[in-house]
């Protein structure tokens, strides 16, 4: 009985790690997310506010966009790119010397401009359903507050728990 409470803990112990880090991690990623910016390792989060990629992305969907070279992409793929202050992302329809045609999968016309490399944020890595509520949620001060309070409780745990 004795061993299964201590897997049991250490189990326990290995969750709330991975989930401090990873809270930690995406607030790192969306910190470092401004369009001109680096990113984090030369990645940036974005949330998913409006149905124009569905069925490909869905509202409350979380995106991970790679900074790229402009002149790598391809008909096709999906960038993220700034259009008047707001980050969108579309589907590559065409590449031409002007700029990039990209259209929102759910739409039935091309987007009005075309995206050119200063607009240019990066091509989608990876989208991570549902993450993005908990990103929209997280923006609550008091929610906020709270998580880091339970990162705090978590780390002095850590620091402070001893082997018996």
């Amino acid at each position: 009985m004795n061993k299964i409470k201590t897997v049991m803990r250490i189990i326990w112990s290995c969750c709330g790690t991975l989930l401090v880090a990873a809270v930690l991690l995406l607030a790192v990623l969306n910190f470092l997310s401004k369009p001109s910016g680096d990113g984090l390792f030369g990645y940036k989060g974005y949330t998913v506010i409006s149905g124009s990629m569905e069925p490909t992305l869905k509202v409350g969907d979380y995106v991970v966009v790679k900074v790229e070279d402009f002149d790598q992409l391809q008909v096709g793929e999906i960038i993220t790119f700034e259009d008047e202050g707001m980050m969108v992302t579309h589907r590559i329809i065409s590449i031409t010397d002007e700029g990039i045609q990209t259209r929102g999968d759910h739409n039935t016309v091309n987007d009005m401009k075309q995206v050119t490399e200063d607009k240019f944020v990066g091509r989608m890595a990876v989208h991570i359903p549902y993450l993005g509520h908990v990103m929209i949620w997280m923006q609550n001060p008091l929610i906020f507050a709270v998580v880091l309070g339970l990162i705090a409780v978590r780390i002095a745990f850590l620091l402070l728990w001893k082997h018996e």
